[in-house]
């Protein structure tokens, strides 16, 4: 017998926005601002950089940083203004502070939470990282009045894949786990965390490869369109 569900929470970066994509638009406007101590450096080097320390929104285990806003910033401005009067922690501000007014929305995102408010579904987002810049980032959203809940993992005090972060998320909007549907890109942090939580899950393919050992989930996904079809 299947479960009525009437809860779909979200991953944020690579799920709802494209992490890469934002990457890249933030890129123009740190050249635009720094274009007069940049030399024989465009954008495209600056998306490089950053794209190499952001590692897809997780912070690479050899990285001699402890935080992403760290390496971005720190690399920055090793590379490219190091020999200027601007010093790092100004690289820093204008990473954390510009950095969501970028957000580019993942392919499908905006239509699918109107599509699921609509259908009287609570939309929820459970990310890791800063209440902040979780919160920034959303907001840059067309359909961000249809999002209900937003859960960092700063304000949670635990991170994904720890199941607390999923049950105590759903508890507090009022549903058990196997009301709730989870969709997300991250085969551990994402799938595996809300799947042991007692959610079902939807995994959304092309930013990571499937670790053998996990158990597989309910559905897997090329599209957020096919979200709808799944959720019918």
């Amino acid at each position: 017998m299947r479960v009525m569900s009437k809860a779909a929470f979200f991953d944020l970066d690579n799920t709802l926005v494209h992490r890469n994509k934002s990457i890249a638009a933030y890129a123009e406007k740190f050249f635009d601002d720094y274009a007069k101590v940049l030399s024989e450096v465009g954008p495209e080097e600056i998306t490089d950089v950053i794209c190499s320390q952001d590692n897809g929104g997780y912070l690479a285990i050899d990285s001699p940083y402890k935080a992403i806003k760290v390496a971005v910033s720190t690399e920055l401005h090793k590379l490219f203004l190091s020999d200027s009067n601007i010093k790092v922690e100004d690289v820093r501000d204008h990473w954390i502070n510009k950095f969501p007014e970028y957000t580019i929305a993942m392919k499908g995102a905006n239509d699918l939470l109107s599509y699921l408010s609509g259908q009287g579904y609570h939309v929820g987002i459970i990310s890791n990282g800063a209440d902040k810049s979780r919160k920034s980032t959303a907001r840059k959203l067309e359909s961000f009045c249809n999002i209900e809940q937003i859960v960092s993992s700063e304000s949670a005090g635990i991170s994904k894949p720890n199941i607390e972060i999923f049950t105590n998320s759903v508890h507090a909007a009022g549903f058990t786990p196997d009301q709730c549907w989870f969709i997300g890109d991250h085969p551990v942090n994402d799938i595996d965390g809300a799947g042991r939580a007692g959610m079902q899950t939807i995994w959304l393919k092309g930013f990571h490869r499937w670790p053998e050992h996990l158990q597989r989930p309910n559905y897997s996904i090329d599209d957020l369109d096919e979200v709808k079809s799944i959720l019918a």
